[in-house]
């Protein structure tokens, strides 16, 4: 399954079934703003995530974390961030870089899909809870690269269960059809 079948799959559940939801998505990312973040990590980025930033860019957070609750699209009641978003992320938390892993000239000593604390400036963020974790994509070099890290301030970064944007996608699409989609007001609610 595709990043864009995945994505045809849900839009259509939203629409159907959560459709306060399906109105906080966000049309394609600006290519320009895709590529600042590129450059601003130093790293490619998986052509799954390029791929669903050329479908969406995301959802608008700091909106929906005001107290609007309609743009929880992934699991666990992450909001799939927007490319600007992610770089603002991407930025804050790669102040504090994980000493055990990251060399100053973007060097990386751990693998994909090791764990490790505060942050690692490999991380490219992808979605935001309300308490301020995330769900990033290892960019180091490994076996799991790809795979969907998930960070907390006090916990540091640990793998998923997701190994790719993929992954993400495909469940989500996968639960929205085979599961009644649970909503509130028209919002995706996941249990």
């Amino acid at each position: 399954m595709t990043v864009e079948q995945s994505w045809q799959r849900i839009t259509a559940a939203l629409s159907s079934h959560a459709p306060a939801t399906a109105r906080e998505i966000r049309p394609p990312a600006p290519a320009g703003d895709v590529e600042a973040l590129q450059r601003l990590v130093g790293l490619d980025f998986p052509a799954d995530v390029l791929e669903w930033w050329s479908i969406t860019d995301g959802i608008d957070d700091e909106r929906d974390f005001g107290g609007n609750r309609d743009g929880r699209l992934v699991p666990d009641g992450y909001v799939p961030l927007g490319v600007r978003r992610a770089a603002e992320e991407y930025r804050r938390q790669a102040e504090l870089p994980d000493q055990d892993c990251c060399d100053p000239g973007r060097a990386h000593r751990k693998s994909a899909g090791d764990t490790g604390f505060p942050y690692c400036t490999a991380l490219l963020p992808l979605c935001r809870d309300s308490g301020g974790g995330l769900l990033c994509v290892d960019l180091r070099d490994g076996e799991d690269r790809g795979w969907i890290m998930r960070w907390s301030a006090d916990e540091g970064y640990f793998p998923s269960d997701w190994a790719s944007v993929t992954d993400v996608l495909a469940e989500i699409a996968d639960r929205l059809e085979q599961e009644p989609v649970p909503t509130e007001g028209g919002a995706l609610v996941w249990p």
